[in-house]
């Protein structure tokens, strides 16, 4: 074959392998789409029994639309509810919207699972909390390759508040996905998310000075018999380790860990 037919080919062979790498992206990301809806299906409600940084907590979720579900506020919840009141959480489709640019890099191992691993470097999102405004900028994402269940996402941004702008990292793991009984859902039982950049230096410099009452908090459970010692550190201890590792710098590290989820017991 002539030299300048060979090189042709390979042009044309490149760029159909471009294409085709650059499409994997979203296919895979429909594709989990698709099966999330299929396990959503006869699902209008489900309660989450978990215990989130040590404390046990019972959360209700209601059916918003298609792709998402809604906190139903109880009484003695603080702060669950989104800014405009509807509590509207858990979108699905927010993932589709973050990773609409993504590329797909290959496959990784995340724990004991193989993921695919797509990322979005250009993504533009924008969220305000409080005082304060988020803009996403890079986000990535490991789907597992066999449940295109996610296994892991990594979001990087920068937070816009009266104290400044800073970076925000922020990282969830879910591992341990069971299917839950009387349903399609297939959930994570565990999910570790790590924050890094989420409070402001006024917040840092009000953690350090909470440090000195932990301090003596501290002092005093040393002091108490070994009984009434374990059981205040066994309510106590995972809050008193995140909010020094808050006022020390060090991000924020919050582990649920799902006891039980039933479907279809909500009732507003």
């Amino acid at each position: 074959m002539h030299k300048a037919k060979v090189c042709q080919v390979l042009v044309a062979s490149l760029l159909v392998s471009f294409a085709a790498h650059a499409q994997d992206a979203q296919s895979i990301l429909a594709k989990a789409r698709e099966l999330q809806l299929a396990r959503w299906d006869g699902v209008d409600s489900y309660t989450v029994e978990q215990t989130v940084a040590g404390t046990k907590v019972v959360m209700d979720y209601i059916r918003v639309d298609e792709t998402s579900f809604r906190v139903v506020p109880k009484a003695n919840m603080v702060g669950m509810t989104d800014a405009s009141g509807d509590g509207a959480i858990a979108d699905f489709d927010d993932i589709q919207k973050l990773a609409k640019t993504a590329e797909f890099l290959g496959t990784e191992s995340v724990g004991d699972r193989e993921g695919f691993h797509l990322k979005a470097d250009d993504v533009d999102h924008q969220q305000v909390a409080g005082d304060q405004t988020i803009d996403f900028e890079k986000f990535e994402i490991w789907i597992d390759t066999t449940d295109y269940v996610p296994l892991k996402m990594l979001i990087h941004g920068t937070a816009t508040g009266p104290e400044g702008t800073r970076p925000i990292v922020v990282e969830k793991v879910d591992s341990d996905y069971q299917q839950v009984a009387g349903s399609n859902l297939y959930e994570p039982y565990r999910q570790v998310m790590t924050m890094s950049g989420v409070i402001d230096p006024k917040q840092q410099k009000e953690l350090q000075e909470a440090q000195k009452q932990m301090a003596e908090m501290e002092k005093q459970l040393a002091a108490m018999p070994a009984s009434q010692r374990q059981m205040m550190e066994k309510m106590m201890g995972p809050k008193l380790d995140m909010m020094k590792k808050m006022a020390s710098g060090g991000g924020v590290e919050i582990v649920s860990e799902t006891i039980d989820i039933r479907v279809n017991t909500v009732v507003e």
